[in-house]
């Protein structure tokens, strides 16, 4: 029997990780060379290029030391092949300058053909953010 793999409701069920706090459920669907990128310039500390799940983890501890999400909604899911897009919105609370932030954002995930994802890109209101780090 062939089993069809539907990356878009894994990219749901990571949605539905991340804001559980099961960072744990996302870090187990990467490749081991899984690369994820997150724009923003330096004034945006959780933004770069993490290779691997141990860096992505490390991103992601970054991010919450950080960061306090309130809530993170993907509104659209669009699959195509291995890709898929995810448009949404998100809105936080910048821990060190309790300034509230709130953003937009497209987010890309390539799977490979084992079910595994290869690259992360999330794309947001960068500058918004940098001004939230600013004292």
């Amino acid at each position: 029997m062939e089993v069809l793999v539907h990356h878009a409701e894994k990219v749901q069920k990571m949605y539905d990780a991340f804001n559980r706090g099961d960072i744990g459920y996302i870090l187990s669907v990467l490749h081991k060379d899984c690369i994820w990128e997150v724009m923003g310039q330096p004034e945006v500390p959780f933004a770069g290029i993490f290779h691997g799940p141990d860096d992505i983890q490390k991103f992601f501890e970054n991010l919450n030391n950080l960061v306090e999400f309130k809530e993170m909604v993907a509104e659209n899911i669009s699959e195509a092949g291995n890709l898929v897009v995810a448009t949404g919105h998100w809105k936080a609370v910048i821990r060190r300058t309790n300034k509230p932030i709130a953003s937009i954002f497209a987010m890309f995930d390539e799977f490979n053909d084992e079910g595994q994802l290869v690259h992360f890109r999330d794309c947001f209101d960068t500058l918004s953010v940098s001004k939230a780090f600013a004292k």
